[in-house]
């Protein structure tokens, strides 16, 4: 017993230490090339099946979250966009919460432009949720000139949804953005309506991955 428990963990950490390094060496799947996103989607996939053999525990997902990497392909967006409409899908990927389309092309061009000052800095992405309080946050962190704090909440309502027990339903009820000290500048989203699921396939202590209605797929490692 206590062998197979050691292979178990050992077969995770794996899995875990391999998911972590590709999300870090792709920039969280920005940089990543169709072979890569191929490796990022297998090791989700092989956490996906340790938790369909042992189950999701959904309180596990309460928490503070950094998202590592959100991917989406070209069909997916497109759905998005046709689910949400224009300022509900620009507004969801902006807060990293959506998916980033991956292809050869766009790993390259991401290549190609980092070497060019951005006005515009992403310094990452995060996700609180409380599920027993119903209540969920996506939040993006970026940096103005490389100085000036900007940050944009996607703030959300959530309960278990009755079609999955590891799928929370979320609705997203308005956005705020701060930068500098100004702020929150808050606006209600009860006119774009943007709604969906996000699925947990896997999660533990450390780390949780999961897919969205639209198709996106989700690494996030838990804050501390």
């Amino acid at each position: 017993m206590r062998a197979c428990a050691r292979a178990r963990d050992d077969d995770v950490g794996r899995v875990k230490a391999a998911l972590i390094r590709l999300c870090a060496t792709t920039d969280g799947g920005k940089r990543a090339t169709s072979s890569e996103r191929e490796d990022l989607e297998r090791l989700v996939g092989e956490l996906a099946e340790i938790g369909a053999r042992e189950g999701v525990n959904l309180a596990r997902v309460n928490g503070k979250w950094s998202l590592l990497a959100t991917l989406a392909s070209a069909e997916d967006a497109k759905t998005r966009k046709n689910k949400e409409g224009a300022i509900g899908s620009a507004l969801t990927e902006i807060s990293g919460s959506s998916g980033r389309v991956i292809d050869d092309s766009t790993a390259s061009m991401a290549s190609t432009s980092s070497s060019i000052p951005k006005l515009i800095a992403s310094k990452g992405n995060y996700q609180d949720i409380d599920i027993d309080a119903g209540v969920a946050e996506n939040r993006a962190e970026f940096a103005v000139f490389g100085k000036v704090p900007l940050a944009v909440r996607l703030k959300a309502s959530c309960a278990i949804s009755p079609n999955g027990s590891a799928r929370l339903d979320v609705a997203f009820d308005a956005v705020e953005v701060s930068l500098g000290g100004a702020g929150p500048l808050a606006m209600s989203l009860a006119f774009v309506n943007p709604r969906g699921w996000i699925e947990t396939t896997y999660v533990d202590d450390d780390i949780r991955t999961g897919k969205g209605d639209k198709g996106s797929i989700f690494i996030a490692a838990r804050r501390r």
